[in-house]
């Protein structure tokens, strides 16, 4: 190897060398921030030490992806289902959201039993269905009694509430011949919100708790006029209240799915009814259940989620948004391999 040769391979191993320790210094950055991200509390006991949040619809894969993901982590959850399909029926008659939650978490518990897993050592999988309708005052100002009532001795209050509950319309404008439509979408969406945003602001004062809502996603190009215009009546509200409560014991957050089609944010799960060869139709339902898949949300997009409810000073707005760089596929190699505050060892997947 001539001398001149020599020195453009030194060369070349110098730049690698520096391109090398500057991304090592950029990750190690990264880590040593989010070491620093969540509570005290949590950071310490590495689960959600028993803390109550609230999901308003989990008749939605959204729901009960949520539901089942933040129970395993610890929380206690409070799972909201329509009235008509949450009480008043038998077992057989509940709605599919119901009976895929319900198979979910038998399934992970019998998981955990045959470990030898303590579930109230475990503290986790504390799973509280009950009725609600996010457009009826009666049935919100219920849910807070059913609430109070599943409170320890002496609790009083919601670390967070996601609003799950919402609906899609889509068609162009011209194609929407009845403006009963637009009524229900607005209630739901819109109303529904500000609604279950009043209702519930004492019990997330009671814990400087959260309300997260869903804004808006990628779709204005597409046939959403009205469903569009909900979405960004909820993020201003959403922005409004943040404006108003700074100073009060309570955040309000939102995040916009931009990733995520608006007809799989709200998709109510069906479970397939026919053809079945299994004798037992019981066990074949309950069966299927537990492996419907109710996954909406990727990884990168539950740690926006859990990084709403779990740090100490959350932003008021989250995009979940596709990487477009390569610092955020260092950020996911980084969160795959780090020690994170997460104990990975007690997140069960559903």
């Amino acid at each position: 190897m001539d001398e001149q040769t020599a020195f453009v391979l030194a060369i070349q191993l110098i730049a690698l060398s520096c391109i090398a320790g500057a991304l090592l210094l950029y990750l190690l950055c990264k880590m040593s921030r989010r070491k620093h991200t969540y509570d005290t509390t949590f950071a310490t006991l590495n689960v959600g030490t028993a803390r109550s949040i609230l999901i308003t619809s989990c008749e939605t894969a959204l729901g009960l992806q949520l539901a089942l993901h933040f129970s395993s982590l610890g929380f206690r959850v409070f799972a909201g289902f329509k009235p008509t399909t949450a009480e008043g029926k038998s077992e057989e008659n509940k709605s599919d959201g119901y009976k895929i939650l319900r198979a979910k978490l038998k399934s992970c518990q019998n998981h955990l039993l045959s470990a030898s897993v303590n579930l109230d050592d475990a503290n986790v999988l504390k799973v509280i269905t009950l009725p609600l309708d996010v457009t009826r005052e009666d049935s919100l100002h219920e849910a807070v009694d059913i609430i109070r009532r599943h409170l320890p001795a002496g609790e009083d209050g919601l670390w967070a509430l996601i609003n799950t509950a919402g609906t899609c319309l889509k068609g162009k404008l011209e194609n929407q011949d009845s403006s009963s439509q637009w009524d229900a979408l607005l209630k739901t969406n819109v109303i529904g919100t500000l609604k279950t945003a009043r209702t519930f602001l004492p019990l997330l004062q009671a814990k400087r708790g959260r309300f997260i809502s869903l804004g808006i996603s990628s779709e204005l190009e597409t046939d959403s006029v009205a469903y569009n215009a909900s979405r960004y009546a909820v993020l201003g509200a959403s922005l409004s209240l943040y404006q108003e409560t700074k100073h009060a014991k309570a955040q309000f957050i939102c995040i916009n799915p931009e990733t995520i089609p608006s007809e799989k944010l709200f998709a109510v799960p069906k479970l397939n009814k026919r053809g079945s060869r299994v004798s037992n139709e019981e066990d074949c339902s309950s069966n299927q259940a537990a492996k419907y898949n109710i996954s909406v949300l990727n990884a990168f997009a539950l740690d926006i989620f859990e990084e709403a409810i779990l740090t100490e000073r959350p932003k008021h707005l989250y995009i979940i948004s596709k990487p477009n760089d390569i610092s955020h596929y260092f950020s996911a190699i980084v969160e795959r391999f780090q020690k994170s505050p997460l104990d990975k060892s007690k997140v069960i997947e559903a």
